[in-house]
């Protein structure tokens, strides 16, 4: 009898074990919601070891791991580490046959990150990689922040085949050496992402405006963050037929003096994601792009494509706009909603409680939600959550597909009979944060027989 154990024909198969590698590799998840996400996943949630060790495993596994870890570099060196560079201060000269190594794993990558970096010998070894074909031919997304570049021309080894595209903009002379070009140097290019401070980039925003005003059919994901837009390009962006997915600054100047006449305003748009000074300000962005319908006494979403709605204000909103934003949200169709303060002016703090709005408002219309996954509402010191163990009972009976739920502890107390009952339900639930009439240890010390005593009583 032969004591080795055969493989699976299946696994034989190189494009299988890639794919489940992928699913290895991409199977951290990191949630942080108190800052806006970009287009590009964060590199914490890739598990690079677990990688790595399926390579060493076997010789089978090698090859398709390796191609793997190559897909998804966070940094050029190790590519450099292939070609020895004895001397950094000027360009080496290497034989094609010294760059073999070198072409074989680039042709592996599909997403890189060249950050800031002291070592700039990475210049060197571009300028004398071969120039007969695509150093990079598999590249799809590149997260370029070293703005020390100033010319196109060694860009444009990277810039043929990709579709996603994040740049630091904190340099002018970067910006008006590479953005003005983007477009034809990137044809396929379909979400872009600028990322910088914003003091430091207002000279460049004329240079990015240009160039997302020549795109006339737009980008399907598009970031900025880190400067205000003008309502004249948001009006530009808002026609955009396959926007899916927006990041950006809402300022006062970004909202419309005059409505938007953009017939069929965000289309296309899954995932929107603002950053702004109140809440307040984002329900006049509500009203200025017709995001709410009005019919008759009662207003709808207008956006039935809409899944995630993140907005971080950096300023207290009182708890009447508070509610207000909660009953405009009790007709959507939304699975993700994150509405987050962080108030940065800290005021002596006042005895008496601060003012309270309901939460049983955004419950008023059940079934809209009931794709809910993600809710986070995390008001600041000046607001609180008036929550009853009768809201956590409708919300648990509503909301099945809970995931996450994060009141900020900014609630009243529920009992710890209301919170089991909802762990009960939703089964998916991975996280809770909120108040809990309860004394410390008591989740250790309850008993198991009175909580599915609690559990049956409410199934009955």
């Amino acid at each position: 009898m032969h004591s080795r154990i055969d493989m699976h024909h299946c696994l034989r198969l190189t494009e299988i074990l890639e794919v489940i590698f992928n699913f290895v590799f991409k199977s951290s998840t990191i949630i942080i919601f108190y800052s806006l996400p970009g287009v590009f996943p964060s590199s914490y949630t890739q598990d690079r070891r677990s990688v790595l060790n399926l390579a060493l495993t076997c010789r089978a596994f090698r090859d398709p791991a390796l191609n793997v870890l190559y897909s998804h570099l966070r940094d050029i060196q190790p590519l450099m580490s292939l070609i020895s560079l004895l001397d950094e201060t000027r360009p080496p000269v290497h034989t094609p046959k010294q760059f073999r190594s070198l072409v074989l794993c680039a042709a592996r990558v599909q997403t890189l990150f060249v950050p800031y970096s002291n070592n700039t010998s990475y210049t060197f070894l571009l300028a004398s990689a071969p120039k007969d074909a695509l150093l990079f031919p598999k590249l799809r997304s590149l997260k370029w922040h070293d703005w020390r570049l100033t010319s196109i021309p060694t860009l444009n080894l990277f810039l043929p085949t990709l579709e996603t595209l994040s740049l630091d903009v904190s340099n002018t002379p970067f910006c008006k050496a590479i953005i003005s070009e983007l477009y034809t140097a990137a044809p396929h290019l379909k979400a872009l992402e600028f990322v910088g401070k914003v003091i430091t980039i207002r000279d460049g925003l004329s240079e990015i405006e240009s160039l997302l005003f020549s795109y006339p059919e737009g980008l399907t994901e598009l970031s900025i963050p880190c400067c205000h837009i003008s309502s004249g390009l948001l009006n530009v962006i808002a026609a955009w037929p396959r926007l899916q997915w927006l990041t950006f600054h809402l300022s006062f100047k970004s909202i419309p003096t005059v409505p938007c006449h953009v017939s069929q305003a965000f289309q296309a748009l899954t995932h929107l994601h603002i950053s702004c000074k109140d809440l307040r300000l984002f329900i006049s962005f509500l009203h200025a792009f017709r995001i709410l319908r009005m019919d008759s006494d009662t207003c709808s979403f207008g956006y039935p494509n809409l899944k995630t709605i993140q907005i971080n204000a950096r300023g207290c909103s009182p708890a009447s706009i508070w509610s207000e934003l909660l009953s405009l949200l009790t007709r959507t169709k939304l699975e993700h909603i994150i509405l987050t303060e962080k108030c940065y002016c800290y005021n002596v703090k006042s005895r008496t409680a601060p003012p309270s709005f309901d939460f049983h408002t955004l419950l008023a219309h059940p079934t809209a939600l009931a794709d809910l996954k993600t809710l986070v509402l995390s008001p600041d010191h000046t607001s609180s959550i008036a929550l009853t163990d009768t809201d956590i009972l409708m919300l648990a009976r509503t909301c099945p597909y809970l995931v996450v739920l994060d009141l900020g502890v900014r609630n009243t107390p529920v009992s710890l009979c209301a919170l089991g009952i909802l762990v009960r339900r939703c089964h998916e639930l991975r996280e809770v944060m909120l108040c809990v009439d309860a004394p410390l240890g008591a989740l250790a010390a309850m008993a198991l027989k009175k909580i599915e005593w609690v559990y049956n009583l409410t199934d009955a």
